[in-house]
């Protein structure tokens, strides 16, 4: 909000925060830093000049991804939280404030590095040319992609993996709980077949955490910098498609949990809406819509 104080908390409800003073523009971030860090490929931020931390500050995890921003993250459940930026402010992660008022972005910053493979997104907007400030490398491996391999892994690039192609499934989430935990403006999810899945490295690195009161909601990631990593359930594998480095060979099938979107959030593509789940016979096997 312009005026006013600025309120966000983590998924697990360990870190509250507050913006200190008026805030600033919103705006999405395409850089690598902002791709990893969110899970989503993208990161929604908004501009403020300084925070306090109103609980939880022993669970602030910070990873000094490049010498122009630190970013932060809950130790619990891996909640992107508010970056500090070495030429001063902060940058708040807009999927996990409580309220943003009548804000909308701006525009995009590092427009140039925006995945391919990722539903559309403001396209009309300009292009900013402020980014993060993160200028810091994917994480990827420079090794050439096998042929039907898609490969990811974390920003500090701890972790790695490859899974065979096509990946299926891939679903932009509206949900409150991805959007918070992301700190952007959704989430784009994606599946992959039973046993198609390997670490290359870091698999000890990751942390899980099951929120209480649900059966299947696990977030993975990095302990390191806070990147969304596989989350490996008995019955399924799922991926953050901005972890992934090359293209999946999926695109997004339809929007889920579309009634909770974001209140900046105006969907422009033609892909199928469902106020909740999607319904029992939708066909998630397809890997293109």
């Amino acid at each position: 909000m312009k005026d006013g104080h600025t309120q966000g908390r983590c998924l697990c409800g360990e870190v509250r925060y507050e913006a200190t003073g008026p805030t600033g523009e919103m705006w999405y971030c395409h850089c690598p830093g902002c791709r990893k860090a969110s899970g989503v490929g993208f990161g929604t931020w908004i501009e403020a000049a300084d925070l306090r931390w109103l609980s939880g500050r022993d669970c602030v995890t910070q990873f000094a991804a490049s010498p122009g921003i630190t970013r932060a993250f809950c130790s619990q459940c891996g909640t992107v939280l508010p970056a500090r930026r070495a030429a001063g402010g902060v940058l708040l992660p807009a999927g996990g404030l409580e309220n943003v008022g009548g804000q909308r972005p701006c525009g995009h910053a590092s427009a140039e590095a925006r995945l391919p493979w990722l539903p559309p997104l403001d396209a009309d907007l300009p292009v900013r040319r402020v980014s993060c400030a993160d200028e810091t490398s994917s994480g990827a491996s420079q090794e050439a992609v096998a042929e039907g391999l898609a490969r990811g892994g974390c920003l500090c690039g701890a972790i790695a993996y490859e899974v065979k192609q096509p990946l299926a499934a891939m679903r932009v989430c509206h949900c409150s709980r991805c959007r918070r935990r992301s700190g952007s403006s959704w989430f784009v999810g994606l599946t992959c077949a039973p046993g198609t899945l390997r670490f290359l490295r870091g698999e000890a690195g990751i942390v899980r955490w099951h929120m209480p009161g649900t059966r299947f909601y696990v977030v993975s990631f990095c302990g390191t910098c806070g990147s969304a990593a596989p989350a490996v359930l008995p019955r399924a594998t799922f991926f953050s498609a901005g972890c992934l480095d090359n293209d999946p060979g999926a695109r997004a099938l339809c929007h889920i949990y579309y009634g909770s979107r974001a209140p900046w959030v105006e969907v422009r593509d033609s892909l199928p809406r469902f106020g909740e789940f999607a319904p029992p016979d939708f066909n998630w096997q397809a890997s293109r819509p």
